[in-house]
């Protein structure tokens, strides 16, 4: 089989998040072809020389519509390069025009897209579109190497439902909010049901790498919704005004910003499963999910317990967990159906991968091109090449580690002032802080967003 030279794009700051990381690693493991992967912007500082790869692939931990992570110049090469062009993205919903103008502009011939078959063209709706080549994905896959992690049984799990999310933006659409309802609902339903959780959605309770590995292990059961969103923000300009309406006005609710600026809220809905799933199918930790398809991959009833959207049946959910028979039942469909399912793996999805460009590389070079382009490169070594390229590339991107670490840290200590002045503070008190903080972060904003995508120069 002929051996690709691929390139990946991605942003290696982005990487401190371990579904990135795993999704990024996995080319490197997985596929028959040779794989370089470099920070998008240390590739166009190093001048890397494109027609050393026959793929260019655009990661989704970069916005391709960005100068941040594609500057003009490099954009241009890119552009102009002769390599097959394939786009992995996810957020889907957000920044659509600019988006679709650097797929045309770059030349982009393969998207991997996460959402449904039924909103794809919703999203890609310009009739170019029509030449590119739709391949769905998943946002993230089975960690193998969780199959084999020893893990404590049912009864012995120290927490029953365990649960983090984060509030995410109002311009996702009333489907964006149910992450952060589910865990305020549920962490009131567990007080009153006597269960023993551990439920937040703060940015100082968030929880990384191997801790969260364990916290999932330590559960008896975890908390869960489809992910995605029920706008989608073609121009961009939703958000702006979203943000800007939410700093002048913090105490605005959802249903406020809603009749304000998101017309059309829940006509197209992107809905797909979370990683978060196949950690916990992996780890034999109990699923509670909201109704939902889950990418067809999950069954209520058989891989989870289903939580009506209203927790009407909270009774129910709480007699699945006191009877161990019962959760170890779904929790071992889970395991056996779903984590250990070859189909779900990152080899599975790399080779689909590898095979998706082999055939639009031949497609585009001619057969000949493709048997025998290999034979002519077997005198340079490119395995030292590529290797040597990825050790500049993190040289070069060790700043915007470093600038990506220290804005969440700042995000993570905001969160937690403010955490604790409501809970410590005569509540008028604590309100007008809280108000002023929130002010003050929204001043500062343009500083964490630039220190987040590490533009610091």
């Amino acid at each position: 089989m002929k051996s690709l030279n691929i390139l990946i794009l991605c942003d290696e700051a982005a990487r401190h998040t371990g579904t990135v990381d795993q999704h990024i690693r996995s080319f490197q493991t997985h596929s028959l072809n040779r794989v370089a992967v470099m920070d998008s912007r240390a590739a166009a500082s190093l001048d890397v020389d494109l027609t050393l790869f026959d793929v260019i692939v655009f990661h989704y931990s970069i916005v391709i519509s960005m100068a941040t992570f594609l500057p003009p110049g490099f954009f241009a090469r890119l552009s102009e390069s002769s390599g097959v062009k394939v786009l992995f993205i996810q957020d889907e919903y957000r920044w659509v025009d600019r988006t679709s103008a650097a797929v045309r502009d770059l030349d982009i011939s393969v998207i991997f897209t996460v959402v449904n078959d039924v909103v794809i063209r919703e999203i890609y709706r310009d009739d170019w579109f029509d030449r590119i080549r739709f391949e769905q994905t998943l946002t993230g896959f089975v960690p193998e190497a969780l199959l084999a992690r020893a893990v404590p049984k049912f009864a012995e799990r120290r927490i029953d439902v365990s649960y983090r999310a984060r509030k995410v933006p109002s311009w996702l659409g009333e489907f964006g909010q149910e992450k952060w309802i589910i865990g305020e609902r549920f962490k009131r339903d567990a007080v009153r049901c006597g269960l023993n959780s551990d439920i937040e959605m703060s940015e100082e309770t968030r929880i990384y790498g191997d801790a969260w590995i364990n916290f999932v292990a330590n559960s008896k059961a975890v908390l869960g919704t489809e992910s995605g969103a029920s706008f989608i923000d073609y121009s961009g300009d939703a958000q702006q005004k979203v943000e800007a309406f939410e700093a002048a006005n913090p105490s605005a609710t959802f249903k406020d910003i809603q009749s304000r600026f998101l017309p059309g809220d829940g006509r197209h809905v992107i809905h797909v499963i979370s990683p978060r799933c196949f950690e916990a199918a992996a780890l034999r930790t109990l699923m509670i999910l909201y109704p939902g398809s889950y990418s067809g991959l999950l069954q209520a009833g058989r891989h989870f317990v289903e939580l009506a959207r209203d927790h009407s049946n909270m009774d129910e959910v709480v007699a699945v967990l006191k009877d161990g028979a019962r959760a170890n039942k779904i929790i071992e469909a889970a395991y056996e159906e779903v984590a250990k399912s070859p189909q779900l793996t990152f080899k599975h999805h790399v080779r689909r991968f590898d095979d998706v460009v082999l055939e639009e590389f031949t497609k585009r070079s001619g057969k000949a091109a493709a048997t025998t382009q290999g034979s002519g490169r077997a005198n340079k070594n490119y395995d030292e090449m590529f290797a040597a390229l990825e050790q500049a590339s993190a040289r070069l991107s060790e700043k915007r580690k470093k600038a990506m670490r220290a804005a969440l840290a700042l995000q993570r200590l905001s969160s937690g002032l403010q955490s604790n002045m409501a809970k410590s503070l005569p509540p008028p008190v604590a309100k007008w802080l809280i108000g002023a903080g929130n002010a003050a972060k929204a001043r500062a904003k343009p500083l964490i967003k630039r220190m987040l995508l590490g533009r610091l120069d």
